[in-house]
């Protein structure tokens, strides 16, 4: 039995976030893409359907909450993390409300985000 390929959009204005993430998710097996602002996450999100997307709340041009809200528009099925430096509780409230599956606060430990992803797909595959 082949596994589906899940694909991750990861989106952090801090390009050795992005990379980190996008480097330990490759090695589990995922298919990743990865962009710099939201922005550019959702031009990509208009263009391909992902499965989950990691995204930092704090960046220029769109934040996350921002990505959140129009994802959540183009592509509701889609499972949304929100990773923060800089948590508070108003953030978090606002993220799940808008429909985030977790919240996750920098720095996280690897084997932690990967339960979290790997119980957002299995969820969003029911």
């Amino acid at each position: 039995m082949t596994q589906k390929k899940h694909r991750i959009l990861v989106v952090d204005d801090e390009a050795s976030m992005r990379e980190f993430l996008s480097i330990m998710l490759f090695r589990e097996g995922y298919l990743v893409d990865a962009a710099p602002n939201g922005r550019a996450a959702f031009e990509f999100l208009e263009q391909r359907a992902v499965d989950l997307i990691i995204s930092d709340i704090k960046m220029p041009e769109m934040t996350g909450l921002e990505l959140l809200a129009k994802a959540k528009e183009l592509c509701p099925e889609t499972a949304v993390i929100m990773v923060t430096a800089f948590s508070s509780a108003e953030d978090a409230v606002e993220a799940m409300k808008q429909g985030a599956y977790d919240y996750i606060t920098k720095p996280f430990k690897n084997d932690e985000m990967l339960l979290v992803i790997r119980n957002a797909l299995e969820r969003q595959s029911l």
